[in-house]
């Protein structure tokens, strides 16, 4: 697709989304100009960005100049993306790559506009016997990048893609062709914060076998061209794994452990090193497995090995039979496969001990295949990452990962990616204590990061029931200041703050002689509603008082204790939510209360 006639300007501003002033070095100042794309655009055209306008040929036109592409500047070592913004600019040039046998070789028909019952699509296609509806839409919106779609509410490209789902039930091809009109692109996805309708109408018609289709474009000043296929993510979590991705893998480069099995990663050491680390800590099996692979070091040596000597190098590992499956499968694969392990994992999850965790491990890291490896550890980075309160112990949950990160996990590296999702695991978001946001790649990406609610994830289903501790809340205040207290530096809550709590369930008369004893007159107690609060592995069933004192600064505070106004609460003092069902009355005066 060509222009004619291309001039290079620079934009001074768009008082409406049909036209736009430019300035044209020697020709004009202030010239107004048609915008080819009534889009939102707002990020593209920023004052005294390079535009170029294509001279129109009609005489007698109000603007002489149609606004056709944009340089869009970027933060890298890349000067400028170049973007054409002319809507026109997408069907022309998906005309032409469809004639050329772009998407179906050899096509039979390409009709543009073609009207079926109610709907209009952009193209009707025949070819080698089957009838296909194709819709376009351009791609103008970009952010380091990502590429989405639209940049405005659309209830028309909803339909459109409503439209093309009866198409596809009746029989015919259904495709939707975002046309990208740019270069440089990492991936697609639809812009659900800006229309969620869409987002999820693109989801379920891809579901239902419309295929989703995204290209990026050679674009010049006086041309664009459909280029070459970009990866499409509708999960916004696919899209999320692509954002951290480059992140990650530089992060694994400049801290990855040295490993023995990571030294010469070839499948049988691979498949050897993570069935020893099943249920075992890797500083133990190191040793392990240099012995083994001294004594067992190809998948012949261990097919043909006796089983006693077999489980006297496993000795200490324990889990024996993990032993004798891997000479299991070491037979077959002698026999079936030539004594190399299969690369696929579909194949060797037809091996006996390997699982699709192993499978996807040795696929990845040996062979270098698309394939996702989660284990505990890349469990619980994800459902950090994403706030996932799913129970990780269900089989779904763990295929819904394996899924979403064979669709987005890097093509070029996955090996290295899938160890360094283990890896982060591992060392930084760890299983127990605090991890080490501070230093994780995917923090800024991670959403219990951001909310302070790492502890809450991953979820399991609990071993045992709850430990149930009852305990009594004190609001307790003078007419200005609440007490509060800061909990221990270490333990459940570390640090935050809190009312004076009293172990147990006690009686007006409890409260009245322990707050005797640290010198604390209550002029007046009233009792609170009851609460319960469910942590991890105990539950708190609290009752409470409202009490009212003297007033507090008379008084040497019990150690640990502050006094505060009960702004100063809200907004300087962090109180854990299990006090949420208390924190209305810390404004109460005795009165209101009442």
């Amino acid at each position: 697709m060509n222009y004619q006639h291309i001039v290079k300007a620079y934009f001074l501003e768009r008082p409406n989304r049909f036209i736009a002033y430019v300035r044209i070095p020697g020709v004009s100042e202030r010239e107004k100009v048609h915008v080819k794309n009534t889009g939102r655009c707002r990020e593209l055209l920023q004052p005294e960005a390079v535009v170029y306008l294509e001279k129109s040929d009609q005489p007698g036109r109000k603007t002489a100049y149609d606004l056709v592409a944009v340089e869009k500047p970027l933060s890298s070592s890349i000067e400028a993306r170049l973007v054409n913004m002319d809507s026109m600019a997408p069907n022309l040039a998906a005309g032409e790559w469809l004639a050329t046998g772009g998407l179906v070789p050899h096509p039979d028909l390409v009709k543009p506009e073609t009207t079926w019952g109610n709907s209009r699509f952009d193209f009707y296609m025949e070819a080698g016997g089957q009838k296909c509806f194709v819709e376009v839409k351009g791609v103008t919106l970009e952010n380091d990048g990502a590429v989405m779609f639209p940049d405005a509410p659309s209830d028309r490209a909803v339909k459109h893609v409503e439209e093309l789902v009866r198409a596809k039930d009746e029989g015919y091809q259904a495709y939707i062709l975002f046309v990208i009109q740019m270069s440089g692109v990492r991936y697609f996805t639809p812009n659900r914060g800006m229309h969620r309708e869409f987002a999820d109408a693109l989801r379920a018609a891809a579901a239902s076998g419309v295929q989703i289709l995204a290209y990026d474009c050679e674009v010049t000043p006086d041309s664009m061209t459909l280029r070459e296929p970009v990866r499409v993510f509708l999960d916004e979590r696919a899209a999320k794994v692509a954002d951290f991705t480059e992140g990650l893998l530089h992060y694994f480069k400049e801290n990855k452990r040295c490993l023995p099995w990571r030294e010469d990663p070839k499948a049988y050491h691979v498949w050897i090193s993570e069935i020893m680390l099943q249920q075992t800590r890797v500083e133990a099996v190191k040793p392990y497995y240099q012995r083994f692979l001294e004594a067992l070091p190809d998948v012949e040596a261990l097919a043909k090995v006796q089983e006693e000597r077999l489980l006297k190098l496993w000795e200490g590992l324990g889990y024996y039979s993990r032993a004798r499956n891997l000479q299991k499968a070491a037979r077959i694969v002698m026999e079936e496969y030539g004594g190399s392990l299969p690369r696929e994992k579909a194949e060797l999850l037809k091996l006996p001990g390997i699982g699709p965790y192993t499978a996807g491990a040795i696929s990845s890291i040996a062979y270098g295949k698309v394939a996702a490896a989660v284990d505990g550890n890349v469990l619980r980075v994800l459902s950090r990452v994403f706030a996932d309160d799913r129970d990780i112990g269900q089989d779904g949950v763990k295929k819904d990962y394996e899924a979403l990160l064979e669709q987005a996990m890097s093509r070029e590296y996955p090996g290295e990616f899938n160890q360094a999702m283990m890896e982060i695991g591992a060392m930084v978001c760890v299983p127990n204590g605090q991890p080490r946001c501070e230093i994780c790649p995917l923090s800024p990406f991670c959403e219990a990061s951001r909310t302070g609610t790492q502890a809450k994830y991953p979820v399991k289903a609990p071993k045992k029931a709850r430990k149930i501790e009852n305990r009594t809340v004190l609001i307790l205040r003078d007419e200005k200041r609440i007490a509060i207290r800061k909990r221990p530096a270490r333990g459940l809550l570390a640090g935050m703050y809190e009312f004076p709590v009293m172990e147990g369930y006690v009686s007006v008369q409890q409260v009245i002689d322990d707050l005797k004893e640290k010198g604390i007159h209550a002029v007046r107690i009233r009792p609170l509603e009851s609460a319960v609060h469910i942590f991890t592995h105990r539950e708190w069933h609290m009752t409470g008082f409202f009490v009212q004192v003297d007033e507090l600064t008379d008084y040497k505070a019990p150690e640990g204790w502050i006094f505060v106004k009960p702004e100063e609460i809200r907004e300087q003092y962090p109180v854990p939510s299990a006090y949420s069902a208390f924190m209305k009355y810390i404004s109460y005066s005795e009165q209101e209360y009442i």
